[in-house]
């Protein structure tokens, strides 16, 4: 039987975070949602969606391309275990596995895929206005579909009328392939993934006694390394200097990657940490990730850390997105 429940967000990365149960058999977080709730979840009921990775290729399974991604994991997960263990990514093969990863989930998240269809949809609208701008247009259109077997003789019942309400009333919702999505996600992939290894990374830990860090369902954080360019509608590319990315590898470790700095191991303070959770929490699309509540964040460099205990409470997480 062909499994249909597909993490977006791998269980052997958010085992990282986890809190194990039962002799290591199941793994725990907290979960904090937008929706103004926080539960504890088994790490197999988060970062899910059903079909995420299906395809539709002749000749192929529709589990396809889910078998190659747990090929993958199956170096990914022993690659962060590693990576943790030496709280740095200073072996290259592991390094090269981790930023394949963080690659792959960057373009390859909900959000981005919900983007990328809304970008259609506005094309599609635009080219659907043009066509129906006028009667005579409109049959043209069809004329064209029906000689180009697209539509067949007869088969349209519906009005011009009707069809220019539909246009203006946006009463349709474009719906993407997802064949399409995964074929689209991967070249974009393959253009973000040598920008990541021209990347100078520097890694994090918290200090000794700290609850350490969070993740996300997006944990990819692509930020301007000047704080006072970020917050505007369009965000910065992966190619583009001045930008960093902050990514959590574990609760005892996280990245931050940038083309202007060197090279480092550093040990945060707990002002620090708050400030990374900050920017975790400030990038997830709707649910945040941790080992237990008592993590600290912070919205911005001049505020005092917060605790994670009160994230469900705080008016600016649950904000509608």
């Amino acid at each position: 039987m062909v499994a249909r429940r597909h993490h977006f967000l791998p269980q052997c990365y958010l085992r990282g975070f986890s809190r194990s149960k039962k002799r290591g058999k199941t793994h725990q977080v907290v979960t904090f949602d937008r929706s103004g709730k926080s539960f504890t979840s088994n790490i197999l009921n988060i970062a899910v969606e059903q079909d995420f990775n299906r395809v539709e290729i002749e000749g192929h399974a529709p589990d396809a391309f889910e078998q190659i991604m747990a090929t993958f994991e199956g170096q990914l997960a022993p690659a962060i275990t590693r990576v943790l263990q030496a709280q740095n990514i200073r072996n290259s093969e592991d390094r090269a596995i981790l930023l394949n990863f963080i690659g792959l989930i960057a373009i390859r998240n909900p959000r981005f895929r919900e983007s990328f269809r809304d970008f259609n949809e506005q094309i599609m609208d635009r080219v659907m206005d043009l066509a129906t701008a006028t009667p005579d247009r409109w049959e043209g259109q069809l004329k064209r579909m029906r000689e180009n077997g697209y539509l067949k003789e007869g088969s349209a019942n519906v009005t011009y009328e009707q069809m220019r309400d539909l246009v203006e009333r946006k009463a349709h919702r474009i719906e993407l392939n997802n064949t399409f999505n995964i074929s689209s996600e991967l070249k974009g992939f393959d253009a973000i993934l040598p920008t990541l290894f021209n990347r100078k990374w520097v890694s994090l830990t918290p200090p000794s006694d700290s609850s350490g860090f969070i993740t996300s369902d997006h944990p990819v954080c692509l930020m301007f390394s000047d704080p006072s360019m970020r917050g505007g509608v369009i965000g910065p590319g992966h190619g583009l200097r001045g930008t960093e990315i902050i990514f959590p590898v574990g609760k005892r470790l996280a990245l931050v990657g940038a083309f202007e700095l060197e090279e480092d191991e550093i040990q945060l303070t707990e002002e620090n940490v708050a400030g990374v959770n900050g920017a975790i929490v400030a990038y997830a699309e709707r649910q945040v990730y941790a080992h237990d509540t008592g993590f600290t964040y912070s919205r911005s460099y001049t505020e005092k850390p917060r605790r994670g205990a009160d994230l469900v409470n705080d008016l600016l997480f649950r904000r509608k997105k």
